[in-house]
């Protein structure tokens, strides 16, 4: 008799079952648009807050005093004299160096900020012509 009413049971809940995964897709689909609008939102606000940020050290010529590694793996922050600090990455490794040693005997600042395909890119330029083009991935606090 408890095996009859266990195979009730599991073909009873059966149908129920497959109704639930079949409606699953359906709701990552609507997590995955939410999910979408809500970075779609968050990236416009974080253009608006760098554009923000970066009219100030570009119009007053503020040089980058400092380039130290951020916890995630290829961004650095690149701490500027008044305080701000953008975090940063670049298309190829290394770059950030050749700016490193530029900040030794000169000044080096922020000439421009750029939207591009792969997101907002930063300009920063030092004696002789010199320009490093730097992708922007998010606004950082002194320490």
């Amino acid at each position: 008799m408890a095996v009859a009413v266990a195979l009730m049971v599991a073909v009873s809940l059966a149908p129920r079952y497959r109704r639930e995964k079949a409606e699953a897709p359906t709701h990552e689909q609507e997590l995955d648009e939410i999910f979408a609008a809500v970075d779609s939102e968050s990236s416009a606000d974080f253009v608006h807050m760098l554009h923000l940020r970066t009219h100030e050290l570009i119009g007053r010529q503020v040089p980058v005093r400092d380039i130290r590694a951020a916890p995630a793996k290829r961004v650095a922050r690149i701490a500027f004299s008044n305080g701000d600090i953008v975090l940063a990455t670049t298309k190829t490794p290394g770059d950030l160096v050749v700016m490193a040693k530029a900040m030794l005997v000169t000044s080096v600042t922020l000439s421009g900020l750029l939207q591009t395909p792969e997101g907002p890119m930063l300009r920063f330029v030092w004696n002789y012509g010199h320009a490093l083009d730097v992708f922007a991935v998010g606004l950082d606090q002194a320490d």
